[in-house]
Order: C-alpha cells, then sequence, then structure tokens
C-alpha cells in the first residue's frame, strides 16, 4: 500500500496543480502584425518600382524579406499615431540606424527616403520630441514627401526651417539628423 500512495500523493499534486492552472485568469496578448500586413505596409511607403524588390525591415531594424535592389522600406511604426512607413536608400538607413540608437549618423553620400503615405504629428525641432511643447514647433497633416540627406549639413544653412513655407524645409536643424522634407502632396 505505501508503494501506491507516493505515486497516488504524486498525481493529485499534479492533477491540481493542471487545474489551477487551467482556471487561472489568461494573460491577453497583443499579436504582432502578420508577416504579410508588415511587408504591405512597408511596401506602401514608396514607389512600387523601388518598394517591389526593396529589402523589408521592422522598427528593430531585423529583416523580414531580403530585397534585391539598394532600397530598405519599414512599415507603419507602431509607437506613432497615423500611418508612417518609410523606403530608404543606403545613406538614409545609415541615418535611421544611427536614429534609433541615439548616435551620430555617418553617412557620406547623398540620401533620399519616400513618405508616400504621410507621418505622423513630429516636432520640427527636436528628434526626439514625443509631444508639442511651446518651442518645438510641432507638425501635424504632413502628407506625401520625399526626404533628403546632404553629407555636408553646412549646405542646410541658408534653407528655410519653416515648415508651413508652403515649400521644402529642414528637419531638426542644428541636429545631426538635419535633412530636407519635400512635399510631395497630389494636387
Amino acid at each position: 500500500m505505501k508503494r501506491l500512495l507516493a505515486p497516488l500523493s504524486a498525481l493529485v499534486v499534479i492533477l491540481a496543480c493542471s487545474s489551477a492552472v487551467e482556471s487561472a485568469p489568461a494573460v491577453e496578448e497583443v499579436a504582432a502584425p502578420a508577416q504579410d500586413e508588415l511587408i504591405a505596409s512597408a511596401m506602401s511607403a514608396g514607389p512600387e518600382s523601388i518598394a517591389a524588390d526593396a529589402t523589408i525591415m521592422d522598427w528593430e531594424l531585423n529583416v523580414v524579406r531580403e530585397g534585391t535592389n539598394d532600397w530598405t522600406c519599414l512599415p507603419d511604426r507602431p509607437d506613432t499615431e497615423g500611418n508612417d512607413p518609410w523606403c530608404v536608400n543606403g545613406p538614409w538607413l545609415n541615418f535611421l540606424q544611427a536614429y534609433v540608437t541615439q548616435t551620430e549618423p555617418s553617412y557620406t553620400e547623398f540620401g533620399i527616403a519616400y513618405m508616400l503615405m504621410g507621418d505622423s504629428p513630429v516636432s520640427n525641432t527636436d528628434p526626439y520630441a514625443t509631444g508639442p511643447t511651446d518651442d518645438n514647433e510641432w507638425v501635424t497633416g504632413v502628407n506625401a514627401h520625399l526626404m533628403l540627406l546632404v553629407p555636408d549639413l553646412g549646405l542646410l544653412e541658408n534653407m528655410s526651417t519653416d515648415h508651413q513655407n508652403g515649400g521644402p524645409w529642414v528637419m531638426w536643424p542644428d541636429t545631426p539628423y538635419a535633412h530636407i522634407m519635400v512635399p510631395i502632396d497630389a494636387r
């Protein structure tokens, strides 16, 4: 009888634990977007002639799909409001890697990025602002646009920084992340 009591006791404990686990409230998990949705979102940022063969990355800069051209597209950022996917060339990828890691970019060539779906509200002066303040020139309603990088930021000195000027402007002036915003909204 003693030989049966130990295994029987163990079985009762296992069943009790199993029942407790089954009756515990479920932890709600947030599902990541399906890979196809992520790829479609990223590809919507640029012209089909570029996006169709571009490498697709997520915002942790993991490759989701290898491409065959020199472009990289990223999906809508889940941590921002609005729809803001990007398609970038090599210098812009260097810029984004520096931006994400809060380091200085090291690109040495002209950079082009597409944001054909528009942009989320953003500060025109502070690359890391998370909301409007009295002095960070909060920009809203940015529709389709190109973004341009120049290796010599001194070339931007005489360009407008006014995002309401009706044409191109310099965003994030006086930072290592300065770049030209070029509205291309359809008329």
